[in-house]
């Protein structure tokens, strides 16, 4: 029952932020969002203490710097130039996008499935609604540092919940791209990333799963095939459901800022060239193996990556 009303809080301080325009209702949205969801992180162990004690700090450091910047325009309307770069810096702090993401991966260690699938998707609708109403240098180094971090930072990690951080760090540079210069797009981006992760994160809580080594251990091995799958979705590989956000991303940011375009699409691929890189020894583990009925079937086997890549014949009609 207390769950089910946090999450009602949760939801209605969502809803209340998105149709709001002042910056004061925005802000009172952010703090009871944030209230609502650190009693949801606890899970009566150490490590989720530890992060509901994280998360904490740096959302009461952002809220502080986000209303010094309010009392900065007060005092003098001159700070326009200066309350737009804490305002941004206040709110990419509370994304835990680059070069303020160094407590995100920490937080997402110590929370279960559930509180990682919140924090990961609903806690970034109202500070990602907010940069809409700002552009600024801040918005541009972060976009860069967010891609190049998000896609090295997984790298020789074990733990899922850090290479899925570090994963929704490079998402985030495209989605803030996609703000940028077309300021609701990203609602497109933002929902096909949502479905990914919640496809992905319900598949490790149901068989719970939390490093690599464990992937490999999936009963029956169609869920290792529907893992890899998701998994390479959520790099972006095509033709799957990651790939349409990208290429949307791609074909928006083109026609007006192509600049970001140079550092957003190779990290992209070095992202893509780590998932496969690690799925890898698992595909090959799997088709070794050979025990499920599923993959035994050779007509079925070839069957599905035929029928994914056969959408490629249908770009020519978009």
């Amino acid at each position: 029952m207390t769950l089910m009303l946090l999450l009602w809080g949760l939801l209605a301080s969502i809803l209340l932020a998105l149709s709001s325009f002042s910056m004061f209702s925005l802000w009172i949205c952010l703090e009871i969002n944030m209230m609502m969801f650190i009693p949801i992180m606890n899970s009566k162990s150490v490590p989720s203490s530890n992060s509901m004690l994280l998360y904490f700090i740096i959302q009461s450091l952002a809220s502080s710097l986000f209303m010094i910047s309010f009392l900065l325009l007060w005092l003098n309307p001159l700070f326009t130039s200066t309350f737009n770069m804490l305002i941004s810096s206040a709110i990419l702090m509370k994304l835990g996008a680059a070069p303020f993401h160094s407590w995100f991966p920490q937080v997402s260690e110590g929370l279960t499935y559930f509180s990682f699938s919140l924090l990961i998707i609903f806690q970034k609708m109202i500070p990602l609604y907010i940069l809409t109403f700002s552009n600024n240098f801040m918005i541009l180094m972060s976009i860069f540092f967010s891609s190049i971090i998000g896609s090295l930072g997984g790298w020789n990690q074990n733990s899922l919940r850090k290479i899925i951080a570090f994963s929704s760090i490079a998402h985030l540079a495209w989605m803030i791209a996609i703000i940028k210069i077309f300021s609701h797009w990203w609602l497109i981006y933002f929902s096909i990333y949502s479905l990914i992760i919640i496809s992905l994160l319900s598949i490790l809580q149901n068989k719970n799963i939390s490093y690599l080594t464990q992937i490999s251990n999936f009963s029956p091995q169609t869920y290792t095939l529907t893992f890899i799958i998701i998994f390479l979705s959520l790099g972006g590989l095509p033709p799957l459901l990651g790939f349409a956000a990208k290429w949307l991303s791609i074909k928006i940011i083109s026609s007006s800022s192509p600049a970001l375009l140079f550092f957003l699409v190779p990290s992209s691929l070095l992202n893509l060239f780590f998932y496969s890189r690690v799925l890898y020894p698992i595909i090959m583990k799997m088709f070794m193996k050979n025990e499920s009925p599923f993959l035994k079937n050779k007509v079925t086997s070839l069957w599905i990556p035929l029928h994914c890549f056969s959408l490629f014949f249908l770009i020519p009609l978009i």
